[in-house]
């Protein structure tokens, strides 16, 4: 298949790049410091589980930008993009392509950071009390709530450089940690780089008369209750997104390229 041989090619592409690096040392390094940090830590196993998934989902806009930025500016590099831009492949299957190889590695980059974090959780430091489902139940949520960020990264990278895409994604991460306070009430459903740790917060339940401390599990009742409009709102972005940025893509005349 047309789109297998290209996916095939793109990540034979990244080998020599910093790609893959990303992709594996970022999640040990983040696993490593968590367990050492909860080790000592004397807040409860429920904040802390919060506190991993809350800074996991912070630092994906700046990670997606970065990983964008680093996909997009090897394809300008190659020859401003004429490659993706070929007669022989269509625009949106090399789109595609490019898309599927940083979503697939985000995807196996996440498990990996939240299998070392439950496994360490475990058996290493024995403070873990919940089960495998509800950090898979997390971790699918999170992802989702990435994959508009993608299709907008990739958007920024072509169009205005791969420093726009890390400085937005570095904006993108600190909107991302204001909005889990009180700021972020009534307007994070519509802010797509707040939906990951606005959705990961709602597994929790913060103790009454406190701002960060977490003591009790939500159930799905509450989880949809709190999460429900963002969640649909991320969906809608997301399938818009995707065809605005094809049709976009279709027609854009990359000799505009910065």
């Amino acid at each position: 298949m047309q789109v297998l041989r290209l996916i095939k090619a793109d990540f034979m592409k990244l080998k020599h790049t910093p790609f893959y690096w990303i992709h594996i040392f970022v999640p040990i390094s983040v696993v490593t410091a968590f367990l050492l940090y909860y080790s000592y830590s004397k807040i409860n196993s429920i904040s802390k589980l919060n506190g991993f998934f809350e800074a996991i989902s912070i630092a994906f806009p700046l990670i997606i930008g970065v990983i964008c930025a680093l996909v997009m500016e090897q394809e300008k590099k190659a020859g401003k993009f004429k490659e993706m831009i070929s007669t022989e492949n269509s625009r949106g299957i090399c789109l595609f392509s490019k898309l599927m190889v940083m979503i697939i590695c985000g995807a196996i980059s996440l498990i990996i950071t939240v299998s070392g974090f439950y496994i360490g959780f475990q058996y290493f430091l024995k403070q873990n009390m919940f089960s495998i489902n509800l950090y898979i139940n997390i971790a699918v949520v999170v992802f989702i709530a990435q994959i508009s960020l993608y299709l907008f990264h990739v958007f920024l990278s072509i169009r205005f450089g791969s420093g726009v895409s890390i400085g937005m994604g570095i904006f993108e991460s600190m909107i991302s940690g204001l909005f889990i306070t009180g700021l972020g009430d009534g307007i994070w459903r519509y802010v797509p780089c707040s939906f990951a740790v606005r959705f990961s917060d709602g597994f929790f339940v913060k103790e009454a008369g406190t701002a960060d401390v977490f003591n009790t599990l939500a159930g799905t009742g509450y989880w949809i209750k709190q999460c429900a409009a963002g969640f649909i709102n991320c969906i809608i972005i997301t399938f818009v997104g995707v065809i605005a940025l094809k049709m976009w893509f279709d027609y854009f005349e990359f000799s505009n390229c910065e």
